[in-house]
């Protein structure tokens, strides 16, 4: 009765094995497909990647500029206050800046300032343009390429070799990238599906 069972529970497990590959290669022939359009498709690659910094504190100062231009009567204003049950921070809050605008700060400098204060770090960090971080922090100065202006992601002012010198080659080299990338994702995909389903 045991070597019965025994053969049994074999034969379900290389059939589950059979069911596993083959569900494995139909999934990575549908993820060929899937980046063989991507990588012929008409769209390029710029139009793919947008650049956006700050995009906290952008927001941050869109609400703000929203609000500016809104106009609240005294007594509108004193109602939303008495329902409000942070009315003492907000009194503070416009008494703050009432008094940095007074300075000469605008709504967006004072609108970056409270966002960086409150989320600091990465948010507030320059990415793009000519105040991004560099390969070399403080010793950069001079070692970075005129062509490398921190318009793109991953622009450090790191190009020894020059291979963003051009930009036609430049582009071609971007968009080769994106596609490695997908190749690499598929690749990932193809070596964890097996192992999953055996």
């Amino acid at each position: 009765m045991c070597l019965q069972t025994q053969l049994i529970t074999n034969k379900r497990s290389s059939n589950m094995k059979k069911y596993g590959l083959a569900a494995s290669v139909a999934l990575n022939a549908l993820l060929l497909c899937g980046v063989g359009y991507y990588a012929v498709s008409p769209k390029t690659v710029s139009s793919a990647v947008a650049v956006r910094s700050n995009t906290m504190v952008n927001s941050a100062i869109r609400g703000v500029q929203a609000a500016a231009s809104k106009k609240v009567s005294v007594e509108q204003g004193k109602a939303l206050l008495s329902q409000t049950p942070k009315a003492g921070m907000l009194l503070k809050t416009g008494e703050i800046t009432n008094k940095l605008m007074k300075q000469g700060m605008t709504i967006p400098e004072i609108a970056t300032a409270v966002t960086c204060q409150k989320i600091g770090g990465a948010a507030c960090q320059e990415w793009y343009g000519p105040d991004r971080a560099l390969w070399l922090g403080p010793f950069s100065e001079g070692a970075v390429p005129s062509y490398l202006t921190g318009e793109f992601p991953g622009d450090y002012g790191w190009d020894t070799q020059g291979l963003s010198a051009d930009p036609t080659t430049f582009a071609a080299y971007r968009e080769t990238e994106v596609i490695h990338a997908r190749w690499a994702m598929l690749g990932t995909l193809g070596c964890v599906t097996p192992e999953l389903l055996s």
